[in-house]
């Protein structure tokens, strides 16, 4: 019994032993095999970037085996990347039967870095060696590669706008937003990037190990962005205005539903100062107020909002927060106001009749006010304009200035020739600020002095009484 057991025991350290010897005679050790290495091409010049490809013909002059695929590089070779390629996979072993020739491709990507010169690679496959060159006829150290992407959405209508940044880690170290068309072109250093792609109202779309080469161009292709369900655009037209006291100022926006679903949108005004009112339009002519509209997705509606300010209001800067709220967020937009004060100049006077006699002086008063609601008027010059041969003057002749509801007062002295012939005249006083202007008129009438009409009624009645006596002594002869 126990000599059975052993027998058993040894027939199988016997099976276990063979097992190998077998697999060992099927398969050459590597770095063993009997092979020789044929390249037609073993030199090839390019530029700095740019990829060499030597294709190699192996031929195993032994037993069929398996062998490992060896390069060797030297000088100037720091930032290439070698590899061996067949039937467009990275390989590094390859199997070749008892005297049989296989192919694989050196493939070579040099740097754009690389100065120009002749850089030699050994290649070792089996027993067999061969040298390949790689001759860089030109650099392009000290230049930047380029990403370019074409950015859409998924109905394929190109994406304008889209922020499309290189990163390294979290640090983003180059990007650009796409154009009209979709596209963007973007330098960046040789290095090896995670490219992001955002756009407010888009979910983000990201992709690591992306390669940028010096002298190069890595193209990212379409890159599609898909729509978030619920968002909005908002843009208003003038988002910071500046208008008089006494005024109502008007915003004008676009409210576009950017996201895949419907969606109703809630309109309200954060910030108004005390006593103001706010009230939202769908036409400048509509009169009805609204506090809520609904968009269908992918269309866009124009709104106004009207600000009436109290009429005490004070000049200064007033600055309100507009708010969207819909289905999945809020929306704000910063909007400011400034009030200026208005200008108004006013002159008057208690009469703008006089009556003179010829040869007499007139002098009146004149105020000119600030009717204002908040500016100030500074250099006020008032200047008289009358017929030829008149004389008119102010005092002041001009004013600093007048604060609103200020007033001031100035007499003007009129003077009109000695030899004026009586009747009615008109001075005109114009006023000037540097914020305003304005002009009145005046009516003189000049009339003859008392004494030479009373002195005129005398010759006439003489020259009647003369007459009558000349008829009493000599009109009955």
């Amino acid at each position: 019994m126990i000599c059975g057991k052993l027998g058993i025991y040894v027939l199988l350290v016997v099976f276990l032993l063979a097992a190998p010897a077998v697999s060992g005679a099927a398969t050459m050790e590597t770095g063993t095999m009997s092979t020789e290495i044929r390249c037609d091409f073993p030199g090839e010049m390019i530029e700095a970037g740019d990829t060499a490809v030597f294709d190699l013909a192996v031929t195993n002059g032994g037993e069929t085996g398996t062998c490992l695929l060896n390069y060797w590089t030297y000088r100037g070779t720091d930032g290439w990347k070698i590899r061996f390629e067949a039937d467009d996979r990275e390989v590094y072993r390859m199997l070749i039967p008892a005297s049989g020739t296989k192919n694989v491709r050196l493939v070579v990507e040099t740097a754009g870095h690389a100065a120009v010169g002749e850089y030699p690679i050994r290649v070792a496959i089996g027993k067999g060696t061969i040298w390949v060159y790689v001759k860089i006829t030109k650099t392009h150290s000290g230049e930047t590669g380029t990403l370019e992407a074409t950015v859409v959405d998924k109905e394929g209508n190109v994406v304008k706008g889209a922020d499309v940044g290189a990163y390294d880690g979290d640090t983003r170290v180059e990007g650009m937003l796409t154009t009209a068309e979709g596209k963007v072109s973007i330098g960046a250093p040789m290095d090896t990037y995670t490219v992001r792609v955002t756009k407010p109202g888009y979910r983000e779309w990201e992709k690591e190990d992306v390669e940028v080469r010096i002298g190069q161009t890595t193209g990212l292709g379409i890159v599609p962005l898909e729509k978030e369900n619920f968002f909005a655009e908002l843009r208003v037209k003038s988002p910071a205005k500046v208008v008089a006291i006494g005024a109502n100022p008007q915003y004008e926006m676009t409210l576009k539903n950017a996201g895949r679903n419907d969606d109703t949108y809630a309109l309200s005004v954060q910030g108004l100062a005390e006593q103001w009112y706010a009230r939202f339009r769908e036409s400048k002519e509509a009169t009805e107020e609204v506090s809520e509209i609904y968009i269908p997705s992918g269309e866009e509606k124009t709104l106004y909002l009207d600000l009436i300010p109290p009429y005490s209001v004070d000049v200064g800067e007033y600055n309100v927060t507009l708010l969207i709220d819909s289905s999945a967020r809020q929306y704000e937009e910063n909007l400011t106001l400034r009030l200026r004060g208005s200008y108004d100049m006013r002159t008057y006077a208690k009469s703008y009749r006089h009556e003179i006699n010829r040869g007499d002086t007139l002098t009146f008063d004149m105020t000119v006010s600030n009717a204002g609601t908040g500016g100030t008027l500074t250099n006020i010059g008032i200047n008289m304009s009358a017929p030829e041969g008149w004389r008119v003057t102010v005092d002041p002749a001009s004013v600093a200035s007048l604060d609103p509801g200020e007033r001031a007062t100035v007499q003007v002295t009129v003077v009109p020739p000695a030899d004026i012939v009586a009747g009615e005249y008109k001075v005109v006083a114009a006023v000037k600020s540097d914020q305003a202007e304005g002009e009145d008129e005046y009516r003189i009438v000049v009339k003859e002095q008392s004494y030479v009409a009373v002195l005129g009624l005398l010759v006439m009645a003489g020259v009647v009484a003369g007459l009558w006596y000349m008829f009493r002594k000599y009109g009955r002869r």
